[in-house]
């Protein structure tokens, strides 16, 4: 594992100690938050705090491709327990970070990160002619998370741009039959199968079925087989039908990241349900997170989280799906497009204060901002993922503002 001590104190000299948040003094909408806040400093502070995480994240991926999951920032100890999908999450911003700047650091990470994940967690599925990720390295799997094989897609078909030899295209498509074995008539999924019992029924995942979504998404812009897309469309349709007319729905971030990927193809899709129905569906999402931020705390460090704890990571992912609704929302929704813009300001301002600038960690993101949290002297691979996917996201609205 990587020694994170020697290198984080080298780049310390690299980032500032005290730069000021962004958008510190803006707390009101007025003619379009982003014309406000797109000012040549408000983009440099979120294209450093990108640096800073990437690099984090860069190296936080050993000569193994496995990442330094968890890190206690009092005693430097990285903990012994692994989470493959948050494994995944992290290749995800990695593939991000490629795609958008070209990053070649984040794109070699990439794919040692995949042949990391090949070799300990993929294996043959319930049938021949599929392929899983497993919850426990190879051989002693018993148990695979639909969520696993759906981001494990995503950023396996990421890893196939980068070097088509990282992950052959059958194999892929063998990754995307074991999504479609677990989808049921009705495009839901069953969320969990147990090798000894098969299909789990008992448990769901929230946000599950919106990875698994976007995996199939991903398949389709791989081999441009319909199967794929239009799986996608009824995972998406059922969620959006299910929670129709209901005031209150939970934040899922995937759905709407989901939503963006798929819209554009939707026309191509045999939709069971119509565009009007899928944006109705992210309003209501998009609604439900605005309606959790925390806008006049008590305590300014709090200001754009969403929560009393000030965790960063259902902060950051919040802003991800909001940051994916702006891509698709029709301009009628000028309102909920300008409380969004308000709110995702807020929110990656407090990201910002939150980001570790200085010290062995320089870059990485503890779990909160309250320091009575547990998770405040914590640093965890997806904390460090989302934010940076969020302040992506941001940093390429901002470019499309001008």
């Amino acid at each position: 594992m990587l020694l994170f001590g020697r290198y984080f104190l080298a780049c310390t000299l690299l980032v500032t100690t005290a730069t000021p948040p962004l958008l510190a003094g803006v707390t009101e909408q007025k003619n379009g938050l982003i014309e406000d806040v797109s000012s040549v400093s408000s983009r440099a502070e979120v294209s450093r705090a990108i640096a800073a995480g990437a690099d984090y994240l860069e190296h936080a991926c050993d000569a193994d491709g496995k990442f330094a999951y968890r890190i206690n920032l009092r005693t430097g100890k990285v903990a012994y327990s692994y989470n493959v999908v948050r494994h995944a999450g992290a290749m995800y911003a990695l593939a991000m970070l490629y795609r958008t700047q070209g990053d070649s650091r984040a794109a070699a990470a990439l794919l040692l990160a995949a042949a990391y994940l090949r070799q300990n967690y993929i294996d043959l599925g319930p049938h021949p002619d599929q392929l899983v990720v497993w919850s426990a390295p190879l051989p002693k799997h018993s148990e695979a998370k639909l969520g696993a094989t759906g981001l494990g897609l995503v950023v396996l078909t990421a890893a196939h741009e980068v070097d088509p030899k990282s992950m052959p295209l059958e194999q892929l498509q063998a990754m995307g039959r074991f999504l479609l074995f677990l989808q049921k008539e009705d495009g839901s999924f069953i969320s969990k199968y147990n090798v000894d019992s098969g299909p789990v029924l008992d448990w769901e995942s929230l946000y599950y079925p919106g990875e698994a979504a976007l995996g199939l998404i991903a398949m389709y812009e791989a081999d441009h087989s319909r199967q794929w897309l239009d799986a996608a469309a009824k995972a998406l349709s059922y969620l959006a039908k299910s929670r129709a007319g209901i005031s209150t729905v939970p934040p899922d971030h995937w759905a709407l990241i989901a939503t963006a990927k798929l819209l554009p193809y939707c026309e191509k899709a045999a939709c069971p349900t119509s565009r009007r129905q899928l944006i109705q569906h992210a309003i209501q999402i998009c609604n439900s997170i605005l309606r959790e931020q925390i806008t006049s705390p008590f305590r300014s460090r709090l200001d754009g989280a969403f929560d009393t704890d000030g965790r960063t990571a259902p902060a950051a992912t919040r802003l991800e799906g909001l940051l994916a609704a702006l891509e698709f929302l029709p301009k009628e929704y000028n309102e909920l497009r300008e409380k969004i813009e308000t709110a995702t300001a807020k929110g990656i301002a407090f990201l910002l204060r939150a980001q570790i600038k200085s010290g062995p960690y320089v870059g990485g993101m503890p779990g909160a901002e309250v320091s009575a949290d547990e998770e405040a002297s914590t640093i965890r691979i997806d904390y460090v993922q989302h934010a940076l996917c969020a302040w992506l996201r941001y940093r390429e609205l901002l470019q499309k503002r001008g």
